[in-house]
C-alpha cells in the first residue's frame, strides 16, 4: 500500500505541468466550498434552532398542567404537592390566566393577564413585581413606563359585571418572543384572584424540570396517575408545528448544499480521468514490471481520496473560522432577530464537522472508482502502443 500512496502522491503533487495542478486546486477548490458551506450553513441553522428553542422556554413552562375546558382547578396544593414528588420534577408553580383590556389615556390593547406566585421567575424584569409588570412591547402599545397608572377591565365569565381598577406599572419584562412581549401583563397571585373573583382557585401548574427533554414522559406520568378532569401538555407538543417547520427547513437546506457537494466531488472523477490520459504509458510500463489491476485501480482511487480529504481538511477548517467570525460581527438589524440580538446565531456541533466530513470523503471515494476501474483495465501492450 505505501507504492501506492507514494505514487499517488507524485501524481498529485508533482506532474501534469501547471495546467493539470490548476485542475487538481480546481476540483479540491469545489470540496472545500461546499464542505464550507455545509458546515456554516448547519450552524447557523442550528443556532437559530437553539435560540428559538430558548427564547420559547423562557417563557413557556416545560410541561403545563390544567383542567380540560379551561376550568378553574379548586384544592390545587394538593395537586402540586403530588407532582413535586415525581421523577425530573424541578418546581411547581400555580398560575392564573385571564383576559383583559388595558387603556393608559387614549391607548388601549387586549391583554392575557397572568397571576402569578412571588417565587416564579419572571424574564427579563427591570423594576419590581409590587404591581403590574407589562411586556416591553404592550407596555410601548400603551405609552407606559414604570411608575405609570392604567386601568385593567375585566372581560372574564367569571365575573357578574365588568370590573375596572387602576394599577401602577411596577415593572416591564423582556421574554425573548413577540407573542409574550405583546400580549401579556403579570400580576401578583392573591390580587389576580381578588381582582377576577375566583376565589382560591387557579387555571392550572407550571412544571420546571430538571431535564427538558424528558418533558414527554413527565407529563405521560401526570396523565396516568392524576388524569382526568386534568391534563398536562409539555412544551414540544405545544410548539410541534414550530419545530416540524424548522426540521423541514434544515433538511432541505442540507439536501441542496449535499447536492452541490456531490457535483464539486465529481470535479474529481475529471481530473482523474485526465490523469489517466495523460498516465496512459506509465500504466501500461507498471503492468508491464508485474502491477496488478488492483494496484492501479488503487492508485487512482488513492488519488481521488486524497484531494476529497484535502478539500475537505481544508473545508472544515474554513467552515470554523468563518462560523466563528459570523457569531461576533453585527449585521442584523436590531428588532430583526429574536430580542435585541444582531449578530446571526451561529451553534457548531462536533456531530455536523464529524458527519460532513466522513460524507464528503465517501463521496470523493465513490467518484473516484469509475475512473480508476477504467484505468485498471487497460493491457498493457494496448496502453504502450497507442501512447
Amino acid at each position: 500500500m505505501k507504492t501506492e500512496f507514494f505514487i499517488a502522491r507524485r501524481h498529485i503533487t508533482s506532474s501534469g505541468g501547471a495546467f493539470r495542478k490548476m485542475i487538481s486546486g480546481i476540483s479540491i477548490g469545489g470540496v472545500v466550498i461546499g464542505v464550507g458551506a455545509m458546515l456554516i450553513a448547519l450552524a447557523v441553522e442550528n443556532g437559530f434552532h437553539k435560540s428559538l428553542k430558548d427564547s420559547i422556554l423562557t417563557s413557556t413552562p416545560h410541561v403545563t398542567v390544567t383542567r380540560f375546558h379551561q376550568e378553574l382547578i379548586p384544592g390545587y396544593k394538593a395537586i402540586m404537592s403530588k407532582i413535586k414528588r415525581m421523577e425530573h420534577v424541578k418546581t411547581v408553580e400555580p398560575f392564573i390566566s385571564e383576559k383583559g383590556i388595558l387603556r393608559n389615556s387614549d391607548e388601549q390593547e387586549g391583554a392575557m393577564i397572568r397571576g402569578v406566585d412571588e417565587t416564579e421567575k419572571i424574564p427579563g424584569l427591570t423594576g419590581d413585581r409590587d404591581g403590574l409588570i407589562l411586556g416591553s412591547i404592550l407596555a410601548a402599545s400603551l405609552s407606559a413606563t414604570i411608575g405609570d397608572s392604567v386601568t385593567l377591565f375585566s372581560i372574564t365569565a367569571n365575573s357578574s359585571r365588568i370590573k375596572t381598577k387602576r394599577y401602577v406599572v411596577s415593572g416591564i419584562f423582556e421574554g425573548g418572543a413577540y407573542m409574550y412581549n405583546s400580549a401579556l401583563a403579570y400580576m401578583p397571585m392573591e390580587e389576580t384572584q381578588k381582582f377576577f373573583e375566583i376565589g382560591d382557585q387557579i387555571t392550572g401548574m407550571e412544571i420546571q424540570l430538571n431535564n427538558i427533554y424528558k418533558a414527554p414522559e413527565v407529563a405521560k406520568i401526570i396523565n396516568t396517575e392524576i388524569g382526568f378532569p386534568y391534563y398536562a401538555t409539555h412544551w414540544i407538543e405545544m410548539n410541534a408545528n414550530i419545530f416540524a417547520a424548522l426540521k423541514i427547513e434544515k433538511t432541505a437546506v442540507f439536501l441542496v448544499l449535499l447536492l452541490i457537494t456531490i457535483v464539486a466531488c465529481f470535479g474529481i472523477s475529471v481530473t482523474l480521468i485526465m490523469l489517466i490520459i495523460q498516465k496512459t504509458r506509465e500504466i501500461g510500463v507498471l503492468r508491464a514490471m508485474g502491477a496488478s489491476s488492483g494496484m492501479i485501480k488503487r492508485i487512482f482511487m488513492l488519488e481521488g481520496v486524497l484531494i476529497g480529504t484535502t478539500g475537505t481538511i481544508i473545508g472544515v477548517i474554513l467552515g470554523f473560522i468563518l462560523s466563528f467570525v459570523l457569531s461576533k460581527i453585527n449585521i442584523l438589524p436590531p428588532g430583526v432577530y429574536i430580542g435585541v440580538n444582531t449578530t446571526v446565531p451561529v451553534y457548531m456541533r462536533l456531530t455536523d464537522y464529524v458527519i460532513v466530513s466522513f460524507g464528503a470523503i465517501f463521496i470523493s471515494f465513490i467518484t473516484s472508482l469509475y475512473p480508476a476501474t477504467k484505468a485498471a483495465k487497460l493491457l498493457p501492450a494496448d496502453a504502450i502502443r497507442y501512447e
